[in-house]
């Protein structure tokens, strides 16, 4: 079952983290939750209208009203007019997720309106149904690390709880859409790379887990998709050579712009902070996926 705090009135708070997905070398599987939130209200209203968001989204498009209204349709049940006020300080297009937040925020949203009891599979699936892929929704569902896989049209995933780790998340100003990151992607790569690959994404994960930032630093070479997206960003060569010199674990988050460095060592974050003329947050990874209070 969802997380639900006890509810006091018909006013619906929905928390969901940004996610960072492909972590270097889980192209389009594996992704984190961070500790970095947004927060979407949803109250009773005569008709439906939103607030607290750039006016460009505050419109019946908003992909937190479609994934509400989606849900109440796999519900079965009257859609409502609502009020949703939208708190949020994570940057649009940047690789945290944004639309699988919103989405997951829509799909809760409509589930604890009407007191009914989707689990976090269904969510993970519906959620699914409108993003395409797991990569992101999963994260921000579960919480932690996730790896999730498709069968037969169906998601699903493996939890994986992570070590105390500090990550320094760096936001360029260019947005890069995943629609132009795709396209620079080759149709394949060599066997030797893509044995490779695998060996990485296994020591990866379990570096993750345990701690290890030595392993964690050797496996974060990307065969499949960071050698390609690099062009679009032009921190991207500067930050990693520093990250090399440093043993420093990085990569693109998402499809970019934005990069992730985590250490164990947050002094090693801060150095590389002070080098940077490009805004950065210090952020950790989230235990703990979306959650619903009511007030």
């Amino acid at each position: 079952m969802l997380p639900i705090i006890s509810r006091s009135c018909f006013m619906i708070k929905v928390c969901v983290p940004a996610t960072s997905a492909n972590c270097c070398v889980g192209f389009d599987c594996m992704g984190i939750a961070l500790d970095w939130w947004s927060t979407f209200t949803f109250d009773v209203a005569h008709t439906t209208w939103v607030s607290g968001c750039d006016p460009q989204f505050g419109t019946p498009d908003n992909l937190v009203l479609q994934a509400f209204y989606h849900t109440c349709e796999i519900l079965d049940v009257k859609k409502p007019a609502v009020h949703l006020h939208i708190e949020t300080d994570i940057p649009f297009s940047h690789g945290f997720g944004s639309s699988a937040t919103c989405i997951v925020a829509g799909i809760m949203g409509a589930n604890a309106w009407f007191h009914k009891n989707l689990t976090k599979n269904d969510v993970l699936k519906i959620a699914t149904d409108i993003e395409r892929h797991p990569d992101n929704v999963a994260p921000a569902i579960f919480g932690a690390a996730t790896v999730s896989i498709m069968v037969d049209g169906i998601p699903h995933m493996t939890y994986i709880p992570t070590a105390d780790w500090q990550i320094l998340a760096i936001v360029p100003e260019e947005t890069i859409s995943t629609k132009a990151a795709r396209k620079v992607l080759p149709s394949s790569i060599s066997f030797d790379h893509a044995k490779q690959q695998v060996a990485h994404a296994l020591v990866f994960e379990q570096a993750l887990q345990t701690g290890d930032e030595n392993a964690l630093f050797l496996s974060c070479v990307d065969y499949l998709h960071e050698p390609y997206r690099k062009a679009l960003i032009p921190e991207y060569e500067g930050i990693h050579t520093y990250c090399q010199a440093h043993a420093l674990s990085m990569w693109i988050s998402g499809s970019g712009s934005s990069m992730l460095v985590i250490s164990k060592d947050k002094k090693k974050l801060d150095d590389l902070a002070d080098t940077l003329d490009v805004p950065w947050h210090h952020v950790q990874i989230s235990q703990k996926g979306a959650y619903v209070e009511y007030e």
